[in-house]
Parts: structure tokens; C-alpha cells; sequence
């Protein structure tokens, strides 16, 4: 038997196209994985944890990614120990593994926090990290990963947190990297207000941050998808650019925040949006992937 999406139509699909493609800057990302990931967050994930290939071939298509992208995304989060394939006929299942779960549960954690701590005793985590010349890629996967922690940069392998909860996760951070990453943890305060500000200016571009937020809201305010298709694209786009914030944002305390920050408003939209287009969108996937 041939592995087909049940309900699928080509009207369908160009209407959820052409609903997304209206939104300006909308860009498909870095590659289908990383909105592989989304979908499995939103759709997959501990609802059944797994999914048919054609199903996730046709979300993602709405989104604007072609079938073998898609299919190389499957493999590579297969190699990489998120998924797993299983055979049912001429057709293939992909469930999550334990790992992939764990990893999508963080995720999602992170995504949907409640946002910065209100107090702040002023403590700070100091990273001092050193990567060999020749581990670029390894340089790239620090410098992603601690984005992700909320660290800023103040130079070339130093590193700075207000968030000395964060240590746990860094230090993950560095022991998934590696021996020829080499690193020490320093907890520090600075009392002086000024002083505080100045070296978050040096570490972070909030100007550059809270533009980003504007536009975000500016974005996702004027969507209005109106079919469970489109409602699964913009749901997809919606978590992609807030997960670009999100690496963008380290969640500054509030005390150091500029005044009119737009990051609390920017997370209301998303919790708004999430919880409306997250039910239509399902509609859309419950057809082709009815409750067990």
C-alpha cells in the first residue's frame, strides 16, 4: 500500500502557502529540521510520540520545505538519536526515542517560561571558556548553546550570566562538547548600578533585542490564519521567530532592563497566539493522525 495523507488536497496546501507567504520577512529558517523539531513539539510529542512520514512530509510542506528536505531531516534527527524509524508495510512510523522526548520537553520548557525572575540579588555567573584554534564547530556549538543559556559574551571566551541557577546547564553545556573544550565557573557581584549597566551593554544589544520583539508583535498581531492548514504553518512560524528571540534574549532581570521593553508584551502575543492557532492546526493533524 502506498503511504498517503488522508484528507490532504492540493487547494489546501496552496491556501496555507499563500496565506504565509503574505507575511513580510517571513523566512523558512535554517533548515527543515529545526521546524521538524517544532512540529514534533507541537503535534508529536506525547500525543502518540510518533507520526507517518507523509504526515510530517505534508506539514512541513505547508510551511514551504520540499519532500526531501523533509526526508533529510528525518534521517538526520534519526542519526542524531531523536527519532526512530519503524516499518509498517511500504509505510514508516517515526517515534520519538527517550532522548528526543527529554530534549523536546526541554525545549518546550524553555520556550513557554514565565519570564524573567522579578528579583535579582545581583549575583552573576562568569564562564571563562577556551576552544582550540582548530575546533571551529566547536567554537559555533558553544556560542549557540550558551546564547540559548542566556549568556552574553565580553570578549573572547569570557562569559556572563545574571542567572546563577544556569550553572547546571552550563556545565551540560560544556560536558556535551567535550575534552577540547576546556572551562571554569566564577560566581561574581557588582553593586554598582552604572557599572551593572555598562557591562550589559558591552555583553548584549538590547536596542538591536527589544526591535526584534517589536517586530514580532508587529508580525504575528496582523495574522489571522483561517483554516486548520494555515493555522499550522503560522503556528510553526510563530515558535520558530520566538525560539530566534529567545537565543537572541538572555531574560535580563527587570532591574536592568531598558525602560519600554517590548519582551513581556511580545510573550503575551505568544502564549495568545499559541493557544488559538494550536487547536485549529490540530484539526489538521487529527486527520491524518487519529487518537490511538
Amino acid at each position: 500500500m502506498v503511504e498517503t495523507a488522508l484528507g490532504s488536497n492540493e487547494a489546501d496546501l496552496a491556501q496555507a502557502r499563500s496565506a504565509v507567504a503574505r507575511w513580510p520577512g517571513n523566512a523558512r529558517g535554517p533548515s527543515a529540521r529545526a521546524y521538524l523539531r517544532i512540529v514534533l513539539g507541537d503535534h508529536v510529542l506525547d500525543r502518540a510520540d510518533a507520526a507517518w512520514t507523509q504526515t510530517l512530509v505534508d506539514a512541513l510542506g505547508l510551511i514551504g520545505f520540499e519532500e526531501k528536505a523533509v526526508r533529510q531531516a528525518l534521517t538526520r534527527s534519526a542519526a542524531a538519536g531523536l527519532l526512530t524509524p519503524r516499518r509498517a508495510g511500504r509505510r514508516t512510523r517515526w517515534h520519538l526515542t527517550a532522548a528526543g522526548k527529554d530534549s523536546l520537553i526541554a525545549a518546550k520548557h524553555r520556550l513557554f517560561a514565565t519570564g524573567p525572575e522579578p528579583d535579582w540579588d545581583g549575583e552573576w555567573l562568569i564562564l571563562l571558556t577556551t576552544v582550540p584554534e582548530n575546533h571551529r564547530n566547536l567554537r559555533h556549538r558553544l556560542r549557540t548553546a550558551l546564547a540559548w543559556a542566556g549568556f552574553g559574551s565580553l570578549g573572547p571566551g569570557v562569559w556572563i550570566s545574571p542567572h546563577p541557577s544556569h550553572a547546571p546547564e552550563a556545565r551540560q553545556v560544556l560536558a556535551g562538547l567535550g575534552e577540547p573544550v576546556q572551562a571554569t565557573l566564577l560566581h561574581a557581584r557588582l553593586d554598582d548600578p552604572e557599572e551593572r549597566h555598562r557591562i550589559v551593554t558591552q555583553a548584549w544589544d538590547l536596542g538591536d533585542i527589544d526591535r526584534q520583539y517589536r517586530d514580532f508583535i508587529d508580525r504575528f498581531s496582523a495574522a489571522h490564519p483561517d483554516s486548520p492548514a494555515a493555522a499550522l504553518a503560522q503556528l510553526a512560524h510563530l515558535v520558530y521567530q520566538w525560539r530566534r528571540l529567545l537565543l537572541a534574549d538572555p531574560g535580563l532581570p527587570p532591574s536592568l532592563l531598558p525602560p519600554q521593553w517590548s519582551g513581556e508584551r511580545a510573550r503575551q502575543l505568544l502564549l495568545d497566539r499559541h493557544t488559538r492557532w494550536r487547536g485549529l492546526a490540530r484539526s489538521w493533524w487529527h486527520e491524518r493522525e487519529p487518537v490511538e
